[in-house]
């Protein structure tokens, strides 16, 4: 496997990302002192009689390595330790990280009661929406129903109205462009004095304007206001999921017991079965080891809806492989909100780096590929987990004080995005803004390589 900036330790089989230890041992062992020649040959004796002792007691009948062990009982120890206590402070955004967050991003990430609504109403205009409109309507007002919804009836704010028809586009306060519906940029679009064009996608930068005949990001500079996709950091932030902390009154002292719940043990769905990332080649390695059960287009099990309606068959797995279509930053999809977190399976993750997933998912949840130096090593990890039902609820603890919620409008789950922009509209700044897509959407600057290369 191939990890780029992480230091890693390989042990019986088991690759694990773990701080730099100099010269003390995982194990906690203290650094040696000088011996004198003649007591030499008896402590190496006697050290490796202990070491031997500590390989087998770790090692047990599972032959789990010591790393994967070390890596449970580090992520136990945090869950009941008040100085490391990753329940407070959990999502440890950086201070310049927040200094890029929009008002919006603020409150809904940090919880700052920052911004009010505003005394007047605004338009919301989409582009193309006529032309291009079926999958986005599906999604934005209808979310999988066959009737209209109004997007703006759970909003913290009730101002906004939308304008569908382009020949009204110059009576728009926010004009929304959907990277996937738009040629080039849009340089023959009528625009009004003050008007924000808010450019807007929720794919990976390796597969933005996807069905444009200009795919140089820097033709488009110069052209937006506002950004609007699942980064923490854009203008108008829309993530697929969000975690979000329970009141300390609503703690739970324990979880459903989440093993006996489920009766089957691994799954994963999908319908891109070619992706750079190599994931479905992954899969069929893990299944030389593991029984996975492969619904959608790159497998032999269907389930009907997939997009529009809800995947039940998914409902009975312990395990769920959330492998992401690209290793992007924050690419986090509905694979992990909503196939995994929210059908109380604990994602096993393909996508951006381990950091990117601490970040947004709530703690100690999801076991990463990355951690591990091959499919078969990971193959015997989740063996391990299946076997020992209180390693396995251990993944379940974060749900006594945390929640996830689904915001992406796939299988039938809420969306937030026209809400989103009308908050952004209340609550942000305006004046003088510019989104460019380059630097920020680049895939060279913002997406990494297979983790796993067969």
């Amino acid at each position: 496997m191939t990890v780029s900036g992480q230091k890693i330790m390989a042990h019986a089989g088991v690759a694990t990302a773990t701080p730099d230890l100099g010269k003390e041992s995982m194990m906690g062992l203290v650094q040696w002192s000088p011996c004198r020649c003649r007591h030499l040959f008896a402590l190496l004796s006697v050290a490796s009689i202990l070491i031997w002792l500590v390989f087998l007691v770790l090692r047990g009948d599972d032959g789990l390595s010591s790393n994967a062990l070390y890596l449970r009982e580090a992520q136990t120890e945090n869950l009941t330790s008040e100085q490391n206590d990753p329940y407070i402070n959990w999502i440890n955004l950086t201070p310049g990280y927040i200094d890029r967050l929009s008002v919006l991003g603020r409150r809904i990430f940090l919880n700052e009661k920052i911004g009010s609504e505003q005394d007047r109403h605004f338009t919301i205009h989409i582009w193309k929406y006529e032309e291009y409109g079926q999958d986005l309507g599906d999604r934005f007002f209808k979310v999988g129903s066959p009737e209209n919804f109004d997007p703006f009836e759970d909003c913290s704010v009730s101002n906004c109205r939308m304008s569908l028809k382009d020949e009204n586009v110059m009576f728009a306060d926010a004009v929304l462009f959907h990277l996937h519906h738009i040629a080039g940029p849009p340089a023959d679009v009528p625009r009004a004095p003050g008007q924000l064009w808010v450019w807007f996608t929720d794919e990976s930068p390796n597969n933005v304007l996807a069905l444009s005949s200009d795919r140089i990001l820097s033709h488009f500079n110069g052209v937006f206001n506002w950004s609007m996709n699942y980064r923490m950091d854009s203008s108008v932030p829309v993530p697929y999921g969000r975690t979000v902390s329970v009141p300390e009154n609503e703690w739970l002292n324990t979880t459903e017991d989440y093993y006996k719940m489920k009766r089957k043990n691994v799954a994963i769905m999908g319908s891109n079965c070619g992706d750079p990332n190599n994931r479905y080649k992954y899969v069929a390695e893990l299944q030389k080891y593991l029984a996975v059960d492969v619904y959608g287009e790159c497998g032999p099990l269907k389930c009907p809806g997939h997009y529009w309606t809800n995947c039940d068959k998914l409902d009975d797995y312990k395990f769920y492989l959330a492998f992401e279509s690209s290793n992007c930053d924050e690419y986090l999809t509905e694979k992990v909100w909503w196939n995994a977190l929210h059908k109380s399976a604990v994602p096993v993750v393909m996508g951006p780096p381990r950091w990117n997933y601490e970040m947004l998912l709530p703690p100690n949840s999801f076991i990463h590929v990355e951690d591990f130096r091959s499919p078969a090593d990971l193959a015997r990890y989740l063996k391990y987990l299946l076997n020992h039902p209180a390693e396995y609820q251990k993944y379940h603890d974060w749900r006594r004080r945390y929640r996830v919620l689904n915001e992406h409008g796939y299988s039938a789950a809420p969306v937030c995005h026209l809400c989103r922009l009308c908050e952004a509209l209340n609550y942000n700044n305006k004046m003088d803004q510019q989104a460019d897509l380059e630097p920020f959407y680049d895939r060279d600057q913002q997406c990494y390589p297979p983790q796993w290369v067969d």
